[in-house]
Order: C-alpha cells, then structure tokens, then sequence
C-alpha cells in the first residue's frame, strides 16, 4: 500500500472518529453540555471503540448496550432505566448510519471543491 493510500486511510478514520466524537456530544448521558459546562472532549476517547464496533458490523442493540454501559458503569451513573435505553437506541442507530460507507462518500464529494462547467 503506497504512502498516499495510508494516509488517505488514516485521514477516513480519523473523519470517522470525528463524526462519532460529535454525536456523543449530543448523546451527553451526564448532562454536562461538553462545550459548553465541560470540556468539548468529554467524550471523546470513546470514539475510537464505538467506530471500531460499528465497523465490525455490530448491531443497534449491541452499539445501544455499549453505550448504556459507558452511562452505567464506566461514568457511574447507575442502572440503566427505559429512558437511558431509549436514548442509547436513539444514539446508536445515528452512529451506525452516520458511519454508513454511502453517508462517508456524500460527506467527502461535499467538501471536494466544485468547478464550475
């Protein structure tokens, strides 16, 4: 694989990571509003295991149970309840078809330049 393919690799992971860090932006299970009460990156360095799961093909449910887990465990929050699972649904299923690689091509032809005729 030539040097320019790797990082054209690279550069497609990293948009991906960069995606995912913006809707756990929103997903926000503790409230802090990253960017705004916390630091923008408050979920960041779960980013790269959520694209990494989706990129095996998980499912909804399993991203879902990912992220109640994240909420439940790793931020303390406590058992998960209906309204938890209902957003970690809700966020798993924007993650999923964000990282879609049909979605991935609409978002790089949008930012390649336009000539005009």
């Amino acid at each position: 694989m030539s040097a320019a393919d790797q990082k054209t690799l690279k550069d497609a992971a990293m948009a991906d990571i960069r995606l995912v860090e913006e809707i756990l932006r929103r997903w926000d299970p503790i409230g802090v509003e990253p960017g705004i009460v916390a630091p923008a990156d408050e979920y960041d360095s779960y980013a790269p295991h959520i694209v990494s799961m989706a990129k095996s093909g998980c499912t909804v449910k399993a991203l879902a149970a990912h992220l109640e887990h994240l909420g439940s465990d790793t931020m303390g929050l406590g058992s998960s309840n209906e309204l938890s699972r209902s957003h970690s649904l809700k966020f798993a299923a924007e993650i999923l078809v964000a990282l879609q690689p049909s979605n991935n091509s609409l978002k790089s032809d949008a930012a390649k330049p336009r000539t005009l005729g």
